[in-house]
């Protein structure tokens, strides 16, 4: 291989003759790369190949072997000593066979290159770049981007598959534990109430059966509870057996309410079977619980035996013909029950009447809750027939929502009449109408006794109203009369106001519903507040007072002196924001004598209004002597 010079030329290692012949005549030549990295071609600026350069190079050598062999023969014509001869001799031949030895090995070396040459120069070389466009930049860029999006959402898709199946049963278990730790906790804290508290009320605390069963362990050996209220906890017939169990070394508790479960036939077959001994329980609340006739049978046959319950509460639930009839039955042998509630069950006419000649038996019941019942006249006559035979005093009867008329107003009528000791009389929704009104003003006069009248919902027009309100005249026992929902109107509101402001000292009008009006009505109801000194609540809502309406109130309420009246309810009368700002002016105007709650909700009130009424608020408790605090609903 011919080596190269700094200016790029080739030269011959073993004739400077030639490189010296190179240096001058030739011209410069410039080695250009051909080949791949790991071999070389060099081609000169003339296009001589490595070739024709190894040929010519072993023509130079051979030349200079002819020439050196021309000399020696001239050197033989001249008569020279042997032994310079033989010296020169031996000289030219060791040199001419080193020239021969190196002409061959370059000769060698250069055949193996143009080997390597071919070799190379016969794969394809690779075609030269070309700098991209920027549109193909860009789809790069882009296509890249999308792979990196589409990579991090494999791997992210990964991660959650790989959580959905290997970490939830994980994530499970702390979970449980944590709530199971905390759920310790909270009955725990109740079972701290239960030892420490003499009335507990765990109702709607979502107990269950598991966790009634861990809280009442705290009713065993308790002297301290005297009253524990378990009611709408989903406890059942597993919740109460635990609870009767821990009841069995109890001596202290009084009353037990668990009304709102689900204890049905069976839980109250077990609360019986409980009861039958010398439980010391008084008052028992088994209300809304599914219970059916076998399980009121059970209650019945408690009661047999049982001296210590006075206060039964069986309402809400599905007790028919038999199960009344049992509890009948008990009655008539039972002395200790003074109050029994059936409310909304299915007792009827016919359960009705075996009621009551229970009752002519029984001299211990004092209370009767039978409302929503379906009894009508006829169950509703047996009952008060039976009664008003009793020689021992009723206290409370409810026969509300039973569908009552003339006829059975005029049964309870005769009862009132006889009933010198009767407390409580509630006839809400039924259909006495005016004819019943009569009837029962009839019994109501000279009443001494009666403290709660409920005749609300009964269809009695101004005139019924005005003989039940005369009936009344001068009642000075009365505490609570409920009107509502009767269509007295602007007359009987007259009537109302007429024996209310002086003659009638009753604490709770409830006068809702009644069709007063915004005119003569609303004036009628302003002179009741303003004269009136015993009203402590006063409803009139739904009575279309509107604006006028509430400014007649707002006056009376300005210039009132009742210092009892604590609440008053406007709502549902369409007042709107001048109404409003009357009500906040008639507070500001008398403070000291203010309403503690005032209810105008359900209006047409805006936020003028309610800010109207807010500074009223505020004013209230900044003007009045003691910093009364009033509460206001809208």
């Amino acid at each position: 291989m011919l080596p190269l010079t700094a200016a790029g030329t080739t030269r011959c290692s073993r004739c400077a003759v030639h490189a010296a012949g190179f240096q001058a005549a030739a011209p410069v030549r410039f080695a250009q790369r051909t080949g791949t990295a790991n071999g070389f071609s060099f081609v000169n600026s003339r296009g001589y190949s490595s070739l024709s350069q190894q040929k010519r190079r072993y023509q130079c050598h051979a030349k200079k072997s002819k020439k050196k062999k021309r000399s020696s023969e001239q050197f033989e014509e001249r008569p020279v000593d042997e032994d310079v001869e033989a010296a020169a001799l031996d000289s030219t031949e060791t040199e001419t066979a080193d020239m021969n030895e190196a002409a061959q090995e370059a000769l060698d070396e250069e055949l193996l290159q143009e080997q390597e040459q071919q070799q190379y120069q016969a794969e394809p070389a690779a075609p030269p770049p070309q700098a991209p466009t920027d549109m193909s930049n860009m789809v790069r860029l882009g296509a890249l981007g999308l792979g990196a999006v589409a990579l991090i959402a494999a791997v992210v898709f990964a991660i959650k598959r790989f959580a959905k199946q290997k970490l939830p049963e994980e994530e499970t278990k702390l979970t449980h534990k944590q709530l199971q730790r905390e759920a310790t906790q909270r009955l725990n804290e109740f079972m701290g109430q239960i030892r420490n508290q003499t009335s507990v009320d765990l109702s709607a605390k979502n107990l269950g059966e598991e966790g009634c069963a861990y809280v009442v362990e705290a009713l065993a050996f308790n002297d301290r509870c005297l009253s524990a209220d378990f009611s709408n906890n989903g406890i059942g017939q597993m919740g109460i057996s635990q609870m009767l169990q821990a009841l069995g070394n109890n001596d202290t508790l009084e009353t037990l309410v668990l009304h709102t479960n689900n204890l049905q036939d069976d839980g109250a077959e077990a609360i019986a079977n409980y009861m039958a001994g010398d439980a010391r329980i008084h008052t028992l609340n088994l209300s809304s619980n599914n219970i059916g006739d076998k399980g009121a049978a059970a209650l019945a046959e408690m009661l047999k035996a049982n001296t210590t319950l006075t206060h039964l509460e069986l309402s809400g639930n599905v007790i028919d013909y038999d199960g009344i009839t049992a509890l009948s039955e008990a009655l008539t042998e039972n002395q200790a029950l003074h109050s029994l509630h059936i409310n909304d069950n299915y007792v009827g006419a016919l359960g009705a009447r075996v009621l009551a000649n229970a009752l002519q038996k029984n001299t211990a019941l004092q209370e009767l809750y039978i409302k929503g019942n379906e009894l009508g006249n006829e169950g509703v006559k047996a009952l008060c027939g039976a009664l008003a035979q009793r020689e021992v005093p009723f206290r409370i009867l409810d026969v509300g929502n039973n569908s009552v008329g003339e006829e059975g107003a005029a049964a309870i009528a005769d009862f009132v009449k006889q009933g010198k000791k009767l407390k409580e009389l509630n006839l809400y929704m039924n259909d006495i109408g005016t004819g019943g009104a009569y009837k029962l003003a009839e019994a109501l006069k000279g009443n001494t006794s009666l403290k709660v009248l409920d005749i609300a919902a009964n269809n009695i027009g101004p005139e019924g109203i005005k003989v039940l309100l005369e009936a009344l005249r001068g009642n000075n026992t009365l505490r609570n009369l409920e009107l509502g929902y009767n269509p007295i109107g602007e007359e009987g509101a007259k009537h109302l106001a007429d024996v209310v402001k002086y003659d009638l000292a009753i604490d709770v009008l409830k006068a809702g519903w009644c069709k007063i009006g915004e005119k003569d009505g609303a004036k009628a109801i302003a002179d009741l507040i303003l004269f009136n000194t015993t009203l402590t609540t006063l409803d009139l809502r739904g009575n279309g007072l509107s604006n006028p309406g509430a400014g007649f109130i707002s006056q009376a309420l300005k210039e009132h002196t009742n210092e009892r009246l604590m609440e008053i309810d406007l709502g549902y009368n369409e007042i709107k924001d001048e109404g409003a700002c009357a009500v906040a002016q008639a507070l500001k105007g008398n403070p000291s004598l203010a309403p503690k709650e005032v209810k105008i909700s359900s209006n047409y009130i805006t936020k003028f209004g309610q800010v109207a009424l807010m500074e009223a608020l505020d004013m209230v408790y900044e003007m009045s002597g003691d910093q009364r605090e009033i509460v206001i609903h809208f």
